[in-house]
């Protein structure tokens, strides 16, 4: 018996920004098409690429693109060296609240070690640090 795909529900799927198969979580679905995901991991949304998903909660536990299920460790330690070695400014800047950052800063906390400017906001800022993403406060405008 096969379970109806509906939105809130999580899938494996690609990921257009991080270019690796990640979790993800349906926002919208047209009849038993998928048209609009949100990646676990970089919270961008975009549309469904076919043929590339598989059903997280399925009891096979394999993903129709990679043959197998992608560690999750291994493919966010993946995209933290990709994001590390892709980052245009070399040096390491280090964390403090009232400092201002810019996308792809390499930046040196104290407590989560180094890491990348992901996306900016208001007062905060999304780092990608080795263990997970965290949002931390900023002085950006």
């Amino acid at each position: 018996m096969d379970k109806r795909i509906s939105a809130g529900d999580e899938i494996d799927s690609y990921c257009t920004r991080c270019k690796l198969t990640l979790g993800h979580i349906i926002i919208a679905v047209v009849g038993e098409k998928i048209v609009k995901m949100q990646c676990r991991t970089c919270n961008s949304i975009h549309g469904h690429r076919s043929g590339v998903a598989a059903k997280r909660s399925s009891g096979g536990g394999r993903t129709a693109a990679a043959g197998k299920k992608p560690d999750p460790v291994q493919t966010l330690f993946a995209l933290w060296e990709r994001c590390i070695a892709g980052a245009e400014s070399g040096r390491e800047v280090p964390y403090a609240m009232d400092k201002s950052y810019k996308e792809e800063d390499i930046v040196s906390h104290p407590l989560f070690g180094k890491g990348v400017v992901q996306k900016t906001h208001y007062r905060k800022c999304r780092m990608l640090f080795r263990d997970g993403e965290k949002t931390l406060v900023s002085s950006n405008t």
